[in-house]
């Protein structure tokens, strides 16, 4: 059911009216991330740039952006229809995910049509764009998937890990040390060792999707990628090392990270997921790059980070299916009764999340806020958690902001604040002076709770119809009728 690689997803999203074709001449200089802000605002997707300045007649001609950047093309991803409802990717991806498949390996593919080493490395022969304005250099690493290995274990990460060209033959690379990156490299650097990484740039969707995920640490991502696709994943091992990559992916960088910090280099700033600048330029570890394979007129793909009111974000979108799918797991595994629904709000999909509950017993909404709150939910995840009734359309933000407004009494316990709860470096709201992740590990930041389902200690009132709240003042069924029937006698 999978897609045989980024080609097959392209024609598909194109059959679906899903990709949109530049072959105006386009800038990689501003322009690329300048055009792809606008289509967001604009309702595009997928964007292919086939005619980019400066790399007519270079190794790599093509750039592709906005594999995932709406619900749309999820749905598709996963083989359903494409009007399929958020509610229902999250259930089906839940359902796969506890399916995991385990990859294959194969002798060689189309990856390797091309190999490159020493002096003929240069990262400067793909497209990379300098994706806005403020940016400290090309990031090359926005939506590659990058491949470590557990020194102890054995198993594979694949994750989506930021990283700017410092270099023909080099990328900063930042690295938080509650990531899995981050714990692979802090084993390596007491083993004495570099850390071998490889960079893949382009193949089936199933790659970013997976590498977005809050996978745990003993669960591979190949077996994830091979859950949604259902079908398994066919890697083939590098050049240089024992990782694995797909083997009809466009583009595999690969080398080494030293843990020497006199090989550090300055990374930074970057336009940020958050919608702003994560404007600390620091020293940070380097990928030394020793090889590079790719395809026969390869296709090189990222992605425009920033997610801000209007302009969705590709991570944000592919976030909000399975962090929803872990809360649900997250609750149900606690064994806390009544949860209906989960959405993670746009535009980050990560900081504030509605859980939706059949309420049965007092306490209900704090005693789920508080599951989540403390679970194994990334720090950035769940900043505020707002918990409403299940007469509440989360899918609405009115309906959200009704529940805010008339069954919220901070008077009444209904906020609960959780002080000095771990968050990442990346929300600017956090103070800069304590989020020095060497130093800390990561921020700290207050998370809430906000009870919004209605207030049970009212008690029941006779008035209210024997209810614990007034009624809510909505339109009849039989008035609603005769409206209906009369409609066009009204002239409307």
């Amino acid at each position: 059911m999978g897609f045989k690689d980024l080609r097959d997803w392209l024609s598909k999203l194109e059959s679906e009216g899903e990709l949109n074709r530049i072959k105006a001449q386009v800038d990689w200089d501003k322009e690329i991330g300048a055009v792809t802000s606008v289509a967001r605002q604009r309702g595009l997707s997928g964007l292919l740039f086939e005619n980019i300045k400066d790399y007519q007649n270079t190794r790599c001609r093509k750039l592709f952006t906005g594999s995932l950047v709406n619900s749309r093309q999820v749905a598709l991803m996963l083989g359903l229809p494409k009007d399929t409802h958020h509610r229902d990717l999250v259930t089906t991806f839940r359902e796969r995910f506890k399916n995991p498949i385990k990859p294959v390996a194969v002798k060689s593919g189309q990856v390797k049509e091309n190999i490159v080493k020493g002096d003929d490395i240069s990262l400067y022969d793909f497209p990379v764009p300098l994706w806005n304005r403020l940016d400290g250099g090309r990031y090359i690493d926005t939506l590659g998937a990058v491949i470590t290995r557990d020194p102890d274990t054995g198993i594979q990460n694949v994750g989506i890990y930021r990283g700017m060209i410092v270099g023909k033959n080099k990328t900063a690379k930042i690295i938080a040390p509650t990531q899995h990156i981050g714990q692979h490299f802090s084993r390596y650097k007491e083993l004495g060792r570099e850390m071998p990484v490889a960079v893949v740039y382009g193949w089936d969707p199933s790659l970013p999707f997976a590498g977005c995920a809050p996978v745990p640490k003993e669960v591979c991502e190949y077996d994830v990628m091979g859950s949604v696709r259902q079908e398994p994943v066919e890697l083939v091992k590098c050049e240089t090392s024992d990782l694995e990559v797909p083997a009809s992916a466009e583009i595999v960088v690969e080398g080494f990270m030293s843990p020497d910090p006199e090989t550090f280099e300055l990374e930074g700033p970057f336009g940020e997921y958050t919608g702003y600048y994560a404007w600390q330029k620091e020293k940070r570890p380097v990928l030394r790059v020793e090889c590079i394979t790719h395809r026969n007129d390869p296709i090189f793909m990222g992605t425009l980070a920033s997610a801000l009111p209007g302009q969705p974000g590709e991570g944000a979108n592919m976030m909000s299916i399975h962090w929803a799918a872990m809360v649900w797991d997250v609750v149900e595994r606690a064994g806390v009764p009544g949860l209906v629904d989960v959405r993670f709000l746009p535009p980050s999909c990560e900081t504030s999340v509605v859980l939706k509950i059949h309420k049965t017993y007092r306490g209900q909404a704090k005693h789920i806020g508080l599951t989540v709150a403390g679970s194994r939910i990334p720090p950035n995840g769940g900043k505020n958690i707002i918990v409403v009734d299940d007469d509440i359309d989360i899918y609405n933000l009115e309906a959200i902001s009704w529940a805010i407004d008339y069954r919220v009494n901070p008077g009444e316990n209904d906020i609960v604040v959780l002080p000095g709860m771990p968050s990442t470096d990346m929300d600017p709201s956090v103070n800069p002076e304590t989020k020095n992740p060497r130093k800390y590990g990561g921020g700290a930041i207050n998370k809430m709770i906000i009870d919004a389902t209605k207030n049970w200690s009212f008690g029941l009132r006779e008035e209210w119809g024997n209810d614990s709240y007034p009624p809510v003042n909505r339109l009849s069924d039989e008035d609603r009728a005769l409206v209906e029937k009369r409609w066009r006698e009204y002239g409307l």
